[in-house]
């Protein structure tokens, strides 16, 4: 099974666009880690979630910190929002949880670590195929700032550490693009939408391919 990995896309719909007209004959589903408006409304992020509507393939999102925080459920009948959640598709769970911790720019969808991770443990699964986050975990290459500061959750490392999710994707950190194994788990950033970026997730071997646009 392979997935179309998105994060980061801030509203660019030329990006999204020809992302999935390049991939949407070799993908079964696709998962997006937040950020998918550009701090904006309802309609902006309806507006997004209707192009990748037209390509008729599951997906299964959360929302980031410059997402409207009063629809961090999702957008009735717009694919299948994690919030919270634990979805299953064929024989894989998704386990999701949106939002940021809090930031110095006060953004539309803050949470602190605590409630980060009990929106995830009260909706946790037996097994975790994908968990999906828009915070990064801390001390990994998917959290590293470009002046080499590390501003992951703790919380969220000490998470991946306890449940081993086969695979965690997540995003925020634009520049923290990559991938690394933290304990049993493959943790990646497929980099952000707006600057070309995105992954395929291939299960069958637990393995992700770090892609840009042709």
């Amino acid at each position: 099974m392979k997935i179309l990995a998105l994060s980061d896309i801030h509203g660019n719909e030329y990006n999204l666009r020809k992302i999935l007209l390049e991939n949407k004959n070799n993908i079964d589903a696709i998962t997006i880690s937040g950020d998918i408006t550009n701090f904006g409304n309802y309609n902006d992020l309806k507006n997004i979630l209707d192009i990748i509507d037209e390509i008729k393939i599951p997906y299964f999102y959360i929302l980031g910190n410059c997402d409207p925080k009063e629809f961090k459920n999702g957008i009735e009948s717009k694919g299948t929002c994690v919030e919270s959640k634990c979805e299953k598709i064929n024989d894989i769970t998704i386990l999701g949880a949106g939002g940021s911790t809090f930031t110095p720019f006060n953004t539309l969808f803050e949470i602190s670590e605590d409630e980060l991770i009990n929106n995830l443990k009260k909706a946790i699964c037996e097994e975790i195929t994908i968990l999906l986050t828009h915070n990064p975990p801390f001390a990994s290459i998917v959290d590293l700032t470009r002046y080499k500061i590390h501003v992951g959750s703790k919380k969220l490392r000490e998470f991946v550490l306890q449940y081993s999710p086969k695979i965690y994707q997540c995003g925020h950190i634009h520049e923290a693009r990559g991938k690394e194994i933290i304990g049993n788990t493959l943790v990646f950033n497929p980099g952000p939408v707006m600057r070309g970026y995105y992954a395929i997730i291939d299960l069958k071997n637990i393995n992700v391919e770090l892609k840009s646009i042709s």
